[in-house]
């Protein structure tokens, strides 16, 4: 194949990864922590990467024989560990990768994999901690019955035949033909996302949207070959495996996996200082309320010298949290935003700069951004993106989701004259009240500022006068205690729109948060959804109903009531019109 100088030559992930051997071959390209008490690892050279990658290339290309003309589907379901970056960027080389979120029901799981048309599932194997084995089988099964032919089953780790290692050390480790090497817009991978709008979806990454992402991590983190990075996210999140992963390796950096959980595992939270001494870590970070927790942690004895900067990403940053990272470390804290549609890179720091708290990033070619509605700086809008980041759009969808070339995000927000991008909340996360839009950031911003708070959410009270009430949902910060009339005093005092002041103030012990950490409104929704019919209920008489508001695989929410009043489920159908609700009634004896 062609060799290349530069990793900004290479026109697929594959040559990339090629360059880094060639240039950095016996550099550290992985460090994977089995263990951090005591502390244990495992480290892969660049080009040791690179040889495992080939063998499993080859590996997948035999299963996909029967495939006909289309490039091969491998799906994965693993934790962040080698073998998934493996499994990934070989699956890019020679076929399409399809990284899934080993939480995601059988169910789910199977939709996405018949859609995606996979030949191969890359498994994590038997044990006695998860279920992702046996997920695995039970799609594989389902996808034969429905008329499929089964996907080959591969395991990682567990006691079955099919073991990824032991059949990578059959293949040879040469470098692939460049015959069964991609373009730059073949597609590389799918990525699942809910879109902007609407149930979930397989978003197409091509080969050059990637390295897109890569060459805007080299351009913009300052990272130098050597330099030892903390990926804590997971692979099939495009935070874990392009901007940190794939970036990384543009990078020739040193690429840490703080064992299989991630930063979902507590001893890496409360190890986390030590680890940036032990492996001399340049850059940590990832999202609001993991970065929130390490800096919770005290640094105690630990050397952090070699910490040149933390990031944040994934969910507005709280402003307070850049001043806790500062405090804590004496670095700065920089926002990064991204979606899967963009393969993960829109807003990038500006490390000539100092941050800008509440900035989501700083814009940069060859991203262009609009602000629909926008005819001044600092208008606010929503955000559009165009650029060789944006997908060409969803497996199965012919609709064009671009307007020459513009994907709208979904995201509000605004650009300052420093082209810094502020995102201020989501188009369908609008709390409106009697007519009046509210930007439920408003809300969050005026609570993180009290010092209490780590984190707020504020979503809609159904409500039948008003359509709406803001509620706001709030996690304290640990040994922090606070009342309930302290929180709306400070939320009086602090927000000038006076509709937008919240109604009722929730205190909880944690915020529900998806697998990769960031805020699940749609629980929160189903907390008002429910409470907002039981109180109805109440005030109309019927003390002895049972409420539960639930979210459903659709995303939307409903609440169950369950009682025995016999005009029970009339007075619901009232109430389901009057709040805007889906109200099920079942009857109990």
């Amino acid at each position: 194949m062609t060799t290349i100088t530069s990793a900004t030559d290479a026109t697929n992930v594959y040559e990339l990864l090629n360059w880094a051997a060639d240039q950095h071959g016996d550099r550290t390209a992985l460090t994977y922590l089995t263990s951090v008490n005591p502390w244990q690892d495992v480290t892969i050279s660049y080009q040791a990467l690179q040889q495992s990658v080939n063998r499993a290339a080859r590996l997948f290309r035999q299963s996909f024989s029967e495939s006909g003309e289309r490039r091969g589907v491998v799906s994965i379901l693993l934790p962040n560990i080698p073998q998934n970056h493996i499994a990934l960027w070989a699956a890019e080389a020679v076929g399409v990768a399809n990284p899934l979120n080993p939480l995601l029901s059988a169910d789910a799981l199977a939709s996405l994999m018949a859609k995606a048309e996979t030949d191969v599932i890359v498994a994590l194997g038997p044990n006695p901690f998860s279920d992702i084995w046996q997920k695995a089988e039970s799609v594989a099964a389902t996808l034969a019955e429905n008329g499929g032919k089964a996907p080959r089953l591969i395991a990682v780790g567990g006691e079955v035949e099919s073991q990824f290692d032991a059949l990578l050390a059959e293949q040879s480790a040469d470098e692939l033909p460049d015959e069964w090497l991609p373009a730059g817009d073949d597609v590389a991978a799918y990525f699942h996302t809910g879109g902007t709008t609407g149930m979930p979806k397989l978003a197409l990454h091509t080969h050059t949207n990637q390295l897109c992402t890569a060459f805007a991590y080299i351009n913009t983190m300052a990272s130098q070959p050597g330099d030892a990075g903390v990926n804590g996210l997971p692979m099939f999140h495009v935070a874990g495996a392009l901007v940190n992963g794939l970036g990384a390796i543009a990078a020739a950096a040193n690429m840490v996996l703080p064992t299989a959980l991630g930063f979902r595992d507590p001893q890496v939270i409360a190890k986390h200082w030590e680890l940036v001494e032990r492996y001399k870590v340049c850059v940590s970070g990832g999202i609001p309320t993991s970065v929130a927790a390490m800096v919770g942690t005290p640094v105690g004895d630990a050397d952090i010298s070699s910490l040149r900067f933390m990031v944040g990403g994934g969910a507005p940053v709280p402003a307070s949290l850049y001043g806790d990272v500062e405090r804590v470390t004496g670095v700065s804290l920089y926002s990064i935003y991204g979606m899967t549609e963009c393969a993960g890179v829109i807003a990038m720091p500006n490390l000539d700069k100092p941050t800008v708290p509440g900035s989501a990033g700083h814009i940069s070619a060859p991203v262009e951004v609009l602000i629909d509605g926008a005819k001044h700086v600092g208008d606010s809008g929503e955000i559009c993106v165009r650029g060789p980041m944006v997908f060409p759009g969803y497996l199965g969808h012919d609709e064009d989701p671009l307007a020459e070339g513009w994907l709208r995000t979904g995201d509000l927000g605004h650009l300052d004259a420093d082209n810094n991008l502020f995102i201020t909340g989501r188009a369908k996360d609008l709390i409106i009240r009697s007519g009046h839009n509210i930007d439920p950031a408003m809300i969050e911003h005026c609570l993180e500022d009290h010092p209490a708070v780590a984190l707020a959410a504020a979503v809609g009270w159904p409500d039948d006068y008003a359509g709406e009430l803001p509620v706001a949902f709030v996690q304290l910060h640990p040994d922090q205690t606070v009342s309930v009339d302290e929180l709306m005093n400070h939320a009086q005092d602090h927000i000038d729109e006076r509709p937008a002041c919240p109604k009722r103030i929730v205190i909880l012990e944690a915020l529900p948060v998806t697998a990769v950490g960031k805020i699940h409104k749609p629980s929160l929704r189903a907390i008002t959804a429910e409470g907002a019919v039981a109180e109805s209920l109440a005030d109309q008489g019927f003390a002895d109903v049972l409420a539960k508001g639930q979210v459903l695989a659709s995303g939307g929410i409903e609440v169950e009531v369950a009682g025995s009043a016999e005009n029970l489920a009339a007075v619901c159908d009232r109430l389901a019109s009057v709040l805007g609700l889906t109200i099920k009634v079942e009857a109990s004896c």
